[in-house]
């Protein structure tokens, strides 16, 4: 009946599994991590709602290796692209007359010319402020090809970016560099699916060697993954049924309830292992482990419940998916692992008793402890608090050696926007007092920290000698700036180009700041524009302040929620303050490993605190139970000793995988996750058998003096 049962409970995973295992989608882009209210976010679509683009790519080819030829032919194949809005390259460039009053015509010529048969570049596009740094560095070492992306298509930079990529290859260049935010996002995509599938089998194996070492048996060690795994074929069907997007922070979920929910199926399998030789031993293994199993996975859900709380999409997913997937693997631990494991006679092992830890491995860890606690403060102040963007990838990756490229040859990385149109909608129409005010405006933008190039409408203006309003009419009329003009101008609103040599998200709050204080000094301006600034890294701006709000958030939620727990299980305060003791110094000193491996608090380090507390809790929670049992800590120590170093080493093991990831986003978790459980290892079996025995010690004088 038990093996029907299980058989029967799989059959409907694989069925759930299959029902939504087409409905995924992947959303690696920053946009993921908002609410659609986003004033950020916000700005960003209304820009590209205004100008038809959104976002932009940049193509970088050293000119000693890119004949005029290619980069034509590169440049003509990349404006064939159906996602492209416009190209601006070299081979582009306009060189600007005087306006013709005769003609009423502004007269043009390209800055690549044909001569004997081959393409020659006019030097002074060097030195045009509108073009040099921007398509051409100011040596004339580096080519630049700026793309940007149509309206509607900043999504879908998975499909775009290895388009780019096919034409660029087929068309013979030797070697080249792509910059930009969906660049980014298509490396992440990469990586979120390497950990979607290359990395899960990975894990499994780490798991499951340290089970091996246990239990000296591969069936046993086979059998504890299949609650989670089944646990997962499940979550990953009904989050397909829901066609969500996958991006970088939920893309986790199946290796958390991997790694975490396989810790069930081997308390289950030890206590049968212990059993095995009884009778009726499945039927004694169910009835002494559900209720442990269950409140493990309790307080375990703990940890990731308070994100459910969070006002960020992608946060509220993980908790509610990582929470099922946990009590999923908890349930199936006791209801399908019943069904598949037989009693047939096993040799019983002898197993020699645990030794104490040496005194003075005892002393030393607790003067550490209390040093590190009292220095805390002081190294948790140095932890970074910005996102970049670049900084997600390792030190070697083909991005950042791309970025530093990019920053060292055009002096800048990233760009803004900066939208004026009319406060009373309409075309743009212009007075001579605010045309003066816009080119004061420009100045002052020039000379932001950060900001190291400003391409607008004044650089065309300048070069031609033809007032802006007239410009403005000229550029809508007419192509003489190609599809180019909508980077400056469109039917009712100008645009200015800020380029920025930093990318991290404090940079952009203060360039934002600086913005703003820059339009505050025209009053004129201000009255009759609507100043609109966007750009990604704004976004990932927004994304940090939402991070830093929700980690202090989720902090106390996840606290409150096992302290509730460990009261409803202990009924003692004494008792509860106790299997506190690990969870608040892990927690504690999980900040500190961040100040110390200069870990930013970023999208998934946000995570950690939360899950070292439901994760260190059930050490605490098993030595608890035991020491009150006994109301002897060594005896307490020696029962669950073996438990806590097995599940915590499989833990540690599977968190490991993590470290050999390409984005150093979940080399981030990796590193926090296994420092925090091995703190929360010696923390428990070191720090708590020492309190619970001077709290023995202590009652016993209390005795006495009575």
């Amino acid at each position: 009946m038990r093996r029907a049962l299980s058989f029967a409970i799989l059959a409907v995973v694989v069925v759930v599994l299959l029902s939504g295992i087409n409905g995924f989608s992947f959303d690696p882009s920053p946009a993921a991590f908002l609410s659609d209210d986003d004033s950020e976010l916000g700005a960003f679509n209304k820009i590209a709602e205004v100008f038809g683009d959104s976002g932009s790519i940049v193509l970088v080819l050293e000119a000693s290796q890119t004949s005029l030829e290619l980069l034509k032919s590169i440049t003509e194949k990349i404006n064939s692209l159906e996602w492209v809005k416009s190209v601006l390259s070299p081979t582009e460039a306009v060189k600007l007359g005087s306006f013709n009053l005769v003609t009423m015509s502004i007269p043009s010529e390209s800055y690549v010319y044909e001569e004997e048969g081959r393409l020659v570049l006019n030097e002074e596009l060097l030195s045009n402020p509108l073009y040099s740094n921007l398509i051409i560095s100011s040596d004339g070492r580096y080519y630049a090809v700026m793309i940007t992306i149509a309206e509607g298509n900043e999504l879908n930079s998975d499909a775009l970016i290895p388009e780019l990529r096919s034409v660029l290859d087929s068309s013979g260049v030797e070697s080249y560099k792509l910059i930009g935010e969906s660049v980014a996002n298509s490396e992440t995509f990469r990586s979120i699916i390497d950990l979607t599938f290359k990395y899960p089998p990975f894990i499994l194996l780490a798991i499951m060697a340290v089970y091996v070492i246990k239990f000296r048996r591969i069936s046993l060690s086979l059998l504890t993954l299949v609650p989670p795994l089944a646990a997962v074929m499940v979550i990953v069907g009904i989050m397909g049924l829901m066609e969500l997007s996958i991006n970088s922070l939920t893309v986790m979920i199946p290796s958390f309830i991997v790694i975490i929910g396989s810790a069930y199926g081997m308390h289950f399998l030890s206590r049968f292992d212990e059993n095995i030789h009884m009778k009726n031993a499945v039927r004694r293994t169910v009835h002494e482990e559900r209720v442990p199993i269950l409140f493990s996975a309790l307080t375990t859900m703990a940890g990731f419940s308070s994100y459910i709380l969070l006002d960020m999409k992608a946060f509220q997913e993980m908790g509610i998916f990582v929470c099922s997937g946990i009590f999923l693997s908890a349930i199936f631990s006791i209801t399908v692992l019943p069904g598949l494991v037989t009693s047939k006679a096993a040799t019983r092992r002898e197993v020699s008793p645990p030794r104490d830890v040496n005194p003075v491995v005892k002393r030393a860890v607790i003067w550490v402890v209390i040093a590190l606690s009292m220095a805390s403060p002081l190294l948790i102040i140095t932890i970074p608090m910005t996102i970049d963007q670049y900084n997600f990838f390792k030190e070697d990756s083909e991005i950042r050696n791309s970025a530093k490229t990019m920053k060292e040859a055009f002096g800048w990385l990233t760009n803004y926007a900066l939208m004026a149109e009319p406060v009373e909608g309409g075309s743009i129409s212009l007075t001579s007092v605010q045309v003066e005010n816009l080119e004061a405006l420009e100045e002052e933008l020039k000379g932001i920290e950060g900001i190291s190039k400003v391409m607008s409408l004044f650089d065309l203006s300048r070069e031609t000698n033809v007032p802006l309003p007239l410009m403005i009419r000229a550029l809508n009329s007419t192509d003489v700036f190609g599809d180019s003009t909508s980077l400056l101008v469109s039917d009712n609103a100008i645009r200015f180009n800020l380029f920025s040599s930093e990318s991290d998200s404090l940079s952009a709050e203060r360039l934002k700041t600086a913005v703003e204080k820059s339009i505050g000094k025209f009053p004129e301006l201000h009255k009759n524009f609507e100043f609109t600034l966007a750009g990604t890294t704004l976004i990932w701006k927004s994304v940090n302040s939402s991070v830093v709000n929700n980690q202090i958030q989720s902090l106390i939620v996840s606290f409150g929620l096992i302290i509730l727990l460990l009261l409803s299980i202990f009924r003692s305060l004494k008792s509860t303050i106790i299997a506190t003791i690990p969870i608040l110094l892990t927690t504690l000193f999980n900040f500190v490993f961040m100040a110390v491996f200069r870990i930013p608090l970023s999208i998934s380090t946000a995570l950690i605190s939360g899950m070292l507390m439901g994760l260190v809790i059930d050490y605490a929670i098993h030595f608890t139970i035991w020491f009150r049992r006994f109301g002897d800590s060594h005896k307490a120590y020696e029962q669950t000793v073996r438990a806590i170093l097995t599940n915590g080493l499989s833990l540690v093991a599977g968190f490991s995988v993590l470290l050999l990831t390409p984005l150093l986003l979940y080399v981030d978790v990796a590193k926090l996750m296994v420092s925090g459980l091995a703190v929360g290892m010696v923390l428990t079996l070191i720090l708590l058998p020492e309190i619970a025995s001077r709290s023995e010690r202590f009652l016993s004088r209390a005795k006495d003096s009575g």
